[in-house]
């Protein structure tokens, strides 16, 4: 795989997902469909275009995916890594509040409706899974190809910023995508990255079937909903407060993952090798798959 491919590629996932949410919508008086159902389609959306890729292009799928083992205490200090960068996301969430709606928040009654072990599954382990294997896997591999670690990161994570197709999610997932990225990195694994996107959106699965249990008279079903301007203001403040203390820690985290890992070097190598390999990266495709995203992403803040 190389940037040519999988922009094409990309572009690919977004014209498949169209064309299925158009003929959901001439048959949706014939099929019946629920958030669960949503939830496998919208993730099978991504990963068929993948696969038939990878086929085509007879791309070594263990090259791509690098499913190499990692250490206990690694994956230990993954889960850790994943709340010190915690307050950030919850920051960058609550800032992107001020410009839209919460869309977890705004889903969350769906979410309640469902059995909890079956949102478990499909929000906690099976959406993070595939989209690992998409982005830190297939579009991330195919750009590193091409254009070295450091440009591979900024767009891998860009595209993933786009896929979600509106602002809330679109700004802390950008920086979620750099974060997967260097543990990706600091392990030669995407194994790292799939345990902290596991821990992550499971952390909001069972965050929201906590507060329906237990504060079910607040009117919240997690702590961002319904934030009036000062509240969230308060909220912003506070997180970057947090931020300042625990990013520091989560970069230390990371460097001892690195080096747990024997592979120290790399996270250094990400900066200072930036410039060595200046291969392209953007293609029509990517701009016209761009255009599409920010084009829907404007429509639904309107």
């Amino acid at each position: 795989m190389n940037y040519k491919k999988v922009n094409w590629m990309f572009l690919s996932i977004l014209l498949f997902e169209i064309i299925v949410l158009f003929a959901l919508a001439v048959l949706q008086d014939k099929v019946a469909t629920n958030l669960a159902g949503d939830l496998v389609l919208s993730e099978l959306i991504l990963m068929l275009p993948m696969l038939v890729f990878l086929l085509l292009t007879r791309t070594r799928f263990r090259e791509v995916f690098a499913f190499k083992k990692i250490k206990i205490a690694t994956g230990f200090m993954t889960v850790l890594f994943v709340y010190l960068t915690m307050p950030a996301v919850t920051t960058i969430n609550a800032i992107s509040m001020i410009f839209s709606d919460n869309v977890v928040a705004n889903m969350s009654q769906d979410i309640l409706d469902l059995p909890f072990l079956l949102m478990l599954f499909l929000m906690g382990i099976f959406g993070p899974v595939c989209e690992e294997l998409l982005f830190r896997g297939a579009i991330y591999n195919g750009y590193r190809n091409s254009a070295g670690p450091f440009k591979a990161m900024i767009f891998s994570a860009f595209l993933f910023a786009l896929i979600h197709m509106n602002l809330n999610q679109a700004m802390y997932a950008f920086f979620i995508g750099f974060v997967l990225v260097l543990l990706k990195e600091a392990t030669g694994s995407i194994w790292a990255s799939i345990i902290y996107h596991i821990v992550f959106n499971s952390h909001t699965v069972l965050l929201l079937y906590f507060y329906d249990k237990w504060l079910p008279m607040s009117g919240m079903s997690i702590p961002e909903a319904g934030m009036d301007t000062q509240t969230l203001l308060i909220t912003i403040s506070v997180g970057l407060v947090l931020t300042v203390i625990t990013l520091p820690l989560a970069g230390c985290v990371l460097y001892w993952i690195a080096k747990n890992e024997k592979k120290e070097e790399i996270i250094a190598q990400l900066w200072s090798g930036r410039k060595i390999n200046n291969g392209k990266i953007i293609s029509i495709p990517l701009v016209v798959g761009t255009l599409l995203c920010l084009t829907f992403m404007v429509y639904s803040l309107l």
